[in-house]
Order: C-alpha cells, then structure tokens, then sequence
C-alpha cells in the first residue's frame, strides 16, 4: 500500500543520469545541501559571559560584513528600478524550484501544502530536528510537544504532522501555535499573514496572549505563554520550538535584517523560556551582518550544542531568507540566570546597547560567521545577477528549464522519503481547508517599483489622494439598491472575547485587504493633513437628526472616525431602551468592518422584524431596522454584553466580538456585507476627493 502510495522518483532519477550531464547532476545535488555549521559539540564550544556585561557596550559594526552588507544592498539596487509585480512573475519563472509546491500538492495530496510546508519538511528530513531519540528514550511514554511562534497560516504544523505519521507514528504529539490574531482589526496586514483556513478549525491549539493579539513581542503576553504551559500537562514536554516570524520589508530592502532584529530576538527569549533540555530550536533569519544578529547567534550557539544555518531549495535563491537549526538545549537551568537580563530587552524598542561587547565573542566564531554571510551572499547575488539579466534581454528561460524543475521537484520527493497518509490522520483534512473561503489571504499591494514608491512619499497630500482615488474607482458598484439582510437565529450562549483596545481598524475579515488597504492609505494621508473629514457629510446628518416621522428614529454613526466599540455598544442599549415597539431604527454610516459591529447587527436581528440596507449615493448605506419588538430576555443579555465592555474598558481592555466568527462564516448574508463595505469605502474615498 505504502508503495502504492509513493510518487516514484526512480524515473526521473534516470534521466538526470542518461540524458544529461555529470555538472547538472552536480548543480541539482548542491541545491540540497546550502548548509553551514555555525557550532558543534566538541569542536566549538562556547560560552556566555557573565549576565552583568551584557547589554554595556555600545552597538558596534564590523568592517567585513558591512562590506559584505554593501556588496549584497549594491546587487540588491538593481532592482529598484522595476515594476515588483512583474519582477515577482519573471523570478517565479526562473526559479528551478518553483515546481516543488505544486508537485507536493498533486502527487502527495497534503494538508495545507504551501511554501512554508515544504522549507520546513525538507529542514526536518535534513537535520534531526524532530527530537525522537529525546522522545522515544522512554517506551512507555513517547509524548512531546510542539510550540510554533508567528506561524500563521499553521504550514508548519501540517508539515510536522504529515512527518510524524510518516516517520514516528506512535508518538503521541500534541501542539500549541501563537501568531498575531487573524481576528483582531488592530493588527496591520503587513505584520501578520491574514489566511485563517486552517486557524478557524483548530482555534483551541492557538494562543493569542493576555491581550489577544498574539502580539510575540509584548513580554505580558510571553509571560501569559509561560503561565500558560506551567498549567499544562507535564508528561508532554515540549521538545521543538519553531520561529517563523518576519516582517514586511519591501520598502526598506536595504535593512531588513535591522527591521525584523528584535522580532527575532523576542521569537530566541521565548524560546528559552519554554522549551525543555534536549529541545531543538528553528528560527528564521536573513542576513547576520548587523551586531543584533551576530549576538544573537552566538547566544544560541552557548546554549545549543549544534548550530547550523541552512536555506531550504524551497526558499527562492535571490532572497536573503535562512533557518537556523539548533539543536539539543542545554536547558533552562544553564539559562536561567540570564532570562532577568534577557526579559528587560524583550520590548518593541531596540536596546540601547550591543547584547555582548565584542571582546567576549571568540575571534573564530566571528571568523565562522563572516565565512556563513559569505556563502550565503554569494550564491544570492549570483541568483538575482541572473534574473537581472535575463529580465533585461526579456530572455526566456532555457528549453530546459521546465525540465530540471520536473527533475529538481522529484528529487525533493526522493531525498524527503514523501508518501501520502491516510486523511484520517490530517489535522482537518486537505478537503476542508481547500472548501473553506480564501478572500482573507492578503495578497501585497505593491506592484511598481521601490523607487516610484519612495516618489510618491514626496508627493503632497492632494496628488497622494488622487493616486489612490486612480485605484478606489475600480472598485464595483453594486447591482442592487436594496439588500434584506436575513440574519440566522443567534447561538443560545454568546462567547465574549475582549482584548487590546484598538482606535483604527488595520484589518477586517469583511472587506478585501487590497481595498480596505485603500482606505488606511487615505486615513494617513488625512493625519498627515491634521484633517478630519465626517462621513456621511455633517449636513446630512444634521438634516436626519430630527426626523419628522415619528415611526422610525435615526442613531447617527461616523465611517471612519477613531472606532470605539465600547460607545458602540452603549448608544446602541441606550437608544433600544427608549424605542417605542413598531418603530424603526435607521443607522447612518454604520461600519460591517469588525466583527463586533457585525455581531451586534446580528443580535439586533431578535428586535426587529427585519433589516434591510439601502444605498445611497451620498452616503453609502442606510440599515434599516424594521418593527421594533421589545424583548427583555434580549435586552438583558445586551446589558450583560456592555457590562462586560465596561469591564474590559476600565481595565484598558476593549470587547471585541460576541459570537464566534466560524458561526459568521457560514451566514448566506456575508458576501452582502462585503459589497458594503467595499461601496462605503469607495464613496468615502469620492467624498474625500471631492471636499479637498
């Protein structure tokens, strides 16, 4: 059966030896093999200083990586001239390994098979990076644990999954992920990786911290995290700690590594709070010419007794993307006196100072350093010098090149021992992660050149507006003037989740990211300008205030002004509190973008007949709530809903959502609220233009 299974690379293996060179053999082999040893038990052993010399001398830089540094950013120049859309394309194209996704996903047939996926399952086929001998030491408990810190989308953990059924599968393997909350409107979309196909289903493996924003780089919610596992069972010792965070660094290419240095020292400290002696460490890393860098690899080369740095095949070669492998920690006894240390840098600023003064890291471990940047570097610009060239001669790649991907994708099957598993042993299952929606995978906005993007930063407020009003006018008019929002019957116990409270929506799960992107890009311009703008316009609230009709009462909003769900809510209990049954209430530029705002209308579904959005063309949308039916059950549990808001407020907390966004997902009326948005949005955008 298992051999039924297996995506023979037998064939393939034989025209690589029939067909074509001994160098093409060669150069597919060496793909697999970009590793250096940074450290190992017995050659290079290190050791920290003393906790007091940490963090005392200045940062300091040394003159062999930064020209290193200059070499690569002066390669990396080349390209600021391009269109990145069109760069991305051509690179996609050349990349001889970019078949080996798509192999995976047809031939294996795996859970949530992505990029990520398949970096971590060839680094775990490489390394012993899964700690079975640790593990499986006792026959008569083979449990361990996992942590994954920034792991959205949870590639990882499919990953390690698939390779545990396949290579240990009588370990008793449970995990825990933390990432920045999918669901928390206050997290930007160039921080986190918004696709929650597979968090939706196994939300209860996921940890967002104290204040719920998964936020890896708040030392509260690290200390949540450690309270956390102390209340865990004990008999699964966590044995692997994967790192995988980064930040989005397009408009500063030159400084990447500076840019994501304290996201990765965070991502190490967690590390060594949590994981157990004899645990193995991934962590994600870029360039190591920086002393933020170098420290940091040193501090984990005293405490691992092997370091390796490796850059997957799967890991396009003209990035300066790298894992570090760590393996066997000597535990937190030989650590614990320098966590106080340690903690007091865990923040989102950077340390004043250096982690370690110069003279207490060995000259050879800097030597071995320089000689890792050098390799890596060079096998880099090699990479990108190529596509540069073939991108200007526009010359298309060899006839071969379709060929050795076919080669390069089997060769990965082979030296990974892939085979299929049984569904039953997926986490959710690949069919269910494929039906579940996709619209939330937020795909980057930048499509012209680094320097027309550093140009359009000089522009002055107004031709700013009007370069982003060029896009906001694609977005479609609805066909409809008139939706019925038909809103399913509630759940009969409401899950009240609170969190960090947040005064601009960065991200929404009802609106297209590209879009709402628009929006933010003029709410910065707006700031910039110390200018604010109602919308719907002051006269044409001022006009509804009072309204003549006294069958229907209006409760006035503002799209875009600071969000505040706590006053949300209140006004909203307030104004049902005197509403007279039979009467209407009609809501002015109520935003769908959060999930709360979203819930509310749903549970305001229990008071009124009916809800019916209306657009308008100065003003977006009109809900109208239809037949006020007063119900004191209902209202009871809505006091209940701005009691807890009052809670969370005064412990500068804020009430996120009510009820749970799987039960969202599945409303028929939740495509509606996104054309809603997206037309709110747009004519906000036309209003803006028009006023300034």
């Amino acid at each position: 059966m298992e051999e039924e299974n297996r995506f023979s690379s037998k064939q393939p293996e034989i025209m690589l030896q029939d067909n074509w060179n001994k160098d093409l053999l060669s150069n597919i082999k060496t793909m697999f093999k970009k590793q250096f040893t940074i450290s190992i038990l017995n050659k290079t052993e290190h050791t920290l200083p003393k906790p007091e010399f940490m963090f005392k001398e200045s940062p300091w830089q040394l003159d062999p990586l930064q020209k290193l540094k200059k070499k690569l950013n002066k390669v990396k120049s080349q390209l600021n001239n391009f269109n990145l859309g069109k760069w991305q394309q051509h690179t996609n194209r050349m990349n001889v390994a970019g078949d080996i996704v798509r192999t995976v996903k047809e031939n294996i047939q795996a859970e949530l098979v992505t990029q990520a996926w398949c970096k971590f399952y060839e680094i775990a086929s490489t390394f012993s990076l899964v700690p079975l001998n640790n593990v499986c030491c006792d026959v008569n408990d083979k449990n361990f644990r996992s942590i994954h810190l920034c792991e959205a989308p949870g590639a990882f953990v499919t990953a390690l999954n698939h390779w545990l059924k396949i290579n240990a599968s009588d370990v008793k393997w449970d995990w825990l992920a933390v990432t920045l909350n999918p669901y928390c409107e206050g997290n930007p979309y160039g921080h986190m990786v918004a696709d929650d196909r597979f968090i939706r289903h196994t939300l209860k493996h996921w940890y967002f911290g104290d204040d719920n924003t998964g936020d890896i780089m708040d030392v509260r919610n690290l200390d949540a995290l450690v309270k956390k596992f102390e209340s865990l069972d004990r008999k699964e010792r966590t044995l692997l700690i994967t790192a995988d965070g980064s930040i989005d660094c397009t408009d500063v290419p030159g400084e990447q590594e500076s840019t994501v240095a304290q996201l990765h020292y965070c991502e190490t400290v967690a590390c060594m709070h949590l994981l157990q002696k004899g645990g193995n460490f991934l962590l994600k890393l870029f360039t190591l010419f920086e002393h933020q860098s170098v420290c940091l690899m040193y501090l984990l080369s005293c405490v691992f007794h092997e370091v390796s740095v490796t850059k997957p095949v799967t890991s396009k070669g003209g990035n300066s993307e790298m894992y570090v492998v760590c393996i066997n920690f000597k535990g937190r006894e030989y650590i614990a006196p320098y966590l106080p240390v340690l903690r007091d840098y865990y923040s989102n600023a950077f340390p004043a100072n250096a982690m370690f003064r110069l003279q207490d890291i060995p000259g050879d471990f800097l030597q071995r350093i320089y000689c890792c940047n050098n390799y890596f570097q060079q096998r880099q610009c090699e990479v990108i010098w190529d596509n540069i060239r073939t991108f200007r001669t526009r010359e298309d790649s060899s006839s071969k090149t379709p060929h050795i991907k076919r080669l390069i994708s089997a060769k990965y099957i082979e030296n990974c021992r892939l085979i299929k598993i049984d569904p039953a042993n997926e986490i959710v299952g690949r069919e269910l992660i494929e039906r579940s929606s996709n619209q939330f995978v937020n795909k980057k906005c930048h499509v012209d050149s680094y320097n027309e993007r550093c140009k359009r930063q000089d522009l002055g407020s107004q031709e700013r507006l009007l370069q982003i009003w060029d896009n906001v006018k694609e977005i479609e008019w609805p066909a409809e003037k008139f939706f019925v929002l038909h809103l399913q019957a509630l759940p009969e116990t409401f899950e009240i989740q609170t969190g960090k409270s947040f005064n601009k929506i960065r991200s929404s799960r009802f609106c297209d990211s590209k879009i709402l992107q628009m929006l933010i890009e003029i709410d910065n311009v707006m700031q910039d300008m110390r200018t604010t703008i109602s919308f719907p316009s002051a006269e044409i609230t001022k006009e509804l205030a009072q309204p003549i009709d006294l069958s229907y009462e209006i409760l006035n909003f503002q799209f875009v002004q600071n969000y505040d769900s706590h006053q949300t809510i209140t006004e909203i209990y307030y104004r049902l509190e005197k509403l007279q049954p039979e009467q209407t209430l009609i809501f002015i530029g109520y935003s769908l973008l959060t999930q709360l705002n979203v819930d509310l209308l749903y549970f305001l579904g229990n008071f009124f007949n009916k809800i019916i959005a209306e657009v308008h063309d100065n003003e977006g949308y009109r809900l109208k709530l239809e037949t006020y039916r007063r119900d004191e059950k209902a209202l009871n549990y809505l006091r209940e809903i701005m009691n807890a808001s009052y809670d969370a407020h005064k412990k500068n907390m804020a009430l996120w959502s009510i009820i749970p966004i799987t039960i969202l997902y599945e409303c028929d009326q939740f495509p509606v609220m996104v054309l809603l948005n997206h037309l709110m949005i747009k004519l906000y955008a036309h209003h803006i233009i028009n006023t300034i």
